[in-house]
Formats: C-alpha cells, structure tokens, sequence
C-alpha cells in the first residue's frame, strides 16, 4: 500500500473520533480586589466569581510588584473560606506600588475555565 492510501485509510478512521461531542467548557470572569490597611500595616482583598461551587473563588493571588518592564512576584496568599486574603505587609513592600492578580486556569477534573484578573495598583504600608 502507497503512503497516500495509508494516510487516507487513517484519516477515515480517525474522523469519527474527530467529531465526537465534547463537553461544553463554561468561562468565568473572576475579580479580585486589594485594600491597604496602613496603621495595621495590612494588604487585604477578595476574590469573587459568578462561578457556582466555590470554583475560582479560592485562586491563588500573587501580590506583585509593579516594576518598569517585568514585574516581580513578591507572595502568594490563598484565601479563606470567605474568599478573602490578608498579607502583613514587609520591608521589601514597604513603599513599593504593588497590585494582587489570580492567574487563568482550567479545572482539570471539569470543565471550567476561571479567567485571570487583576486588581488595581496601591502604595503598600
């Protein structure tokens, strides 16, 4: 049998599982807040989604540093049961202009997608 033929034989056989239905993958926005508590010494914020079951409401947020070019990852906090977070501020923020963002991913076990975000810049404590 000639290469052609195999790769039309092939291309027959894969077709039907080519257009099998495949699950709808639902998207959903997330935003995600920042607060600077300055007597406390305290970044704080939220993270909310219109996504049923607590899907992307418990992201990660990585507090960043606002850089010229690249910024730079200064912590990672997870949030509570309530979706909020709370970072005691340190030296290296001290001063620093500093922005929380949840970064977009797929749930691997569903078919969810939680788009990524981020909240606006703040002076940290």
């Amino acid at each position: 049998m000639s290469r052609g033929a195999l790769a039309v034989l092939a291309l027959l056989l894969l077709a039907p599982a080519a257009k099998a239905p495949a699950e709808t993958t639902h998207t959903f926005a997330v935003t995600v807040t920042i607060a600077v508590d300055r007597p406390a010494g305290l970044l704080s914020g939220s993270v909310e989604s219109e996504a049923p079951s607590e899907f992307c409401d418990g992201a990660t947020v990585r507090v960043m540093l606002s850089l010229p070019g690249r910024d730079r990852v200064a912590a990672r906090v997870s949030p509570n049961d309530f979706s909020e977070w709370h970072l005691k501020s340190f030296p290296a923020l001290a001063g620093k202009r500093v922005y929380a963002e949840v970064l977009q991913y797929h749930l691997p076990s569903r078919p969810v997608v939680c788009l990524g975000a981020r909240s606006r810049t703040v002076t940290a404590p």
